[in-house]
């Protein structure tokens, strides 16, 4: 088989076009995904729980983490829990 145009000065202009076309599309593709890190990065952080109040204002309870100031109570026995036994599974049908 012999191949169809071997002319490569005429492939080289057939196939400039798209290829350029491709190099643009992958610039900006490049430029929207380090503008999206920049915006992503420079964003506001959340709300920590460090910046929460130290007391909720409808009860007027210590917010979790807070020291309250109460002794610690020591701790006692630990409990047992006994288990119950298991049922026994039904017989079978012809048993």
């Amino acid at each position: 088989m012999s191949q169809p145009e071997g002319d490569l000065k005429k492939q080289k202009r057939r196939h400039i076009g798209p290829l350029a076309g491709i190099s643009i599309a992958l610039g900006v593709a490049l430029l929207l995904f380090v503008g999206y890190l920049f915006y992503s990065v420079d964003s506001e952080p959340a709300v920590d729980a460090v910046d929460a109040p130290a007391e909720l204002p409808e009860t007027g309870l210590p917010a979790e983490g807070t020291d309250t100031g109460a002794t610690t109570v020591e701790p006692t026995a630990p409990q047992v829990i006994e288990e119950e036994p298991a049922p026994e599974p039904a017989p079978l049908p012809g048993e």
